[in-house]
């Protein structure tokens, strides 16, 4: 005599939200293995990995600082974040830099997992980066990425380090001293509408970032980076109120905006498919131009 219990089976509405769930889960690993994995598929849909925080706390003098390098080899790339970002806007790009050479990515003062700051210039900045990556002991050359805001750090560190940097690479930089004085004249009746979101967007870097940035204007100004490869990713845009010529002399006055920065040594890419924050909506582009930065400067050093 069969004695065996039997399961009484699902109801009906519970069969077909478990088969809903079966198919979405399929449909989801079939988009991932066609996006080219997990960090494809996040890109695709402008979302970043989780960070996970590898780094420490180094003190300065002044404050600690927050310092994450992986990898080994040289030169050293440093990472610079945008305005209100901190270590952790790298994550898209960080650990594949890092099979490549020594990666760092770090938190300015004020940011993340470092200490505050007081109102200070991009110098100080600048200053305050050098000391924390010898304190870290952390050895040039390096290679030296900004995204946004950390494009302007980027500059005035490269500028101050002249010796100890190789190259730059920009991810849709803040530049307001290109754009002031290339762009703005170009713009006709719409140039007091983008002189006044320029003088907001120095207000708010002001605010989040505890910048003097008059001072710090300045800084960039004086800055030179001539003699040094750079690197140029861009984000498309178009200004759909002037006219295609206007549009074509707009963008061809950038290309001659940032070659003058260092003449016969820079290369701009638009990075189609991204928004402003390429390093996580293409982080394809921002990994493939710090390796050809980083090829050039091993060709170099022999």
């Amino acid at each position: 005599m069969d004695v065996t219990k039997r399961r009484a089976p699902l109801p009906l509405p519970v069969v077909l939200v478990l088969a809903v769930i079966a198919g979405v889960a399929l449909a989801l690993v079939i988009d991932v293995a066609r996006t080219g994995g997990p960090s494809g598929w996040l890109a695709r849909h402008h979302l970043s990995p989780p960070y996970v925080a590898k780094g420490q706390r180094f003190d300065i003098g002044r404050r600690e600082l927050y310092l994450d390098c992986r990898g080994q080899g040289e030169p050293t790339v440093v990472l610079e974040a945008g305005s209100g970002s901190d270590s952790s806007t790298w994550s898209a790009v960080l650990d594949s830099l890092a099979e490549t050479t020594r990666t760092c990515a770090y938190d300015r003062a004020g940011r993340g997992r470092s200490d505050p700051i007081e109102r200070h210039t991009l110098s100080h900045a600048a200053a305050e980066l050098r000391a924390l990556l010898a304190t870290a002991g952390e050895a040039p050359p390096f290679v030296v990425v900004g995204h946004s805001l950390g494009g302007a750090f980027a500059r005035v560190f490269a500028s101050e380090n002249r010796d100890e940097v190789v190259g730059l690479v920009m991810v849709d930089t803040f530049d307001p001293d290109l754009q002031e004085d290339w762009i703005h004249p170009l713009l006709g009746p719409l140039r007091p509408e983008y002189e006044a979101t320029l003088d907001a967007l120095r207000a708010t870097v002001e605010t989040v970032d505890s910048l003097d940035w008059p001072a710090s204007e300045e800084q960039l100004r004086a800055s030179s980076v001539n003699g040094l490869p750079i690197e140029f990713l861009v984000a498309p845009r178009y200004e759909p109120r002037l006219s295609e010529e206007v549009n074509a002399g707009i963008e061809a006055a950038w290309e001659d905006a940032v070659q003058s920065l260092s003449p016969g040594l820079v290369s701009r890419t638009i990075a189609w498919g991204a928004g402003h924050i390429i390093q996580v909506d293409r982080p394809d582009l921002v990994i493939e131009a710090v390796r050809r930065m980083v090829d050039w400067a091993r060709a170099i050093g022999g």
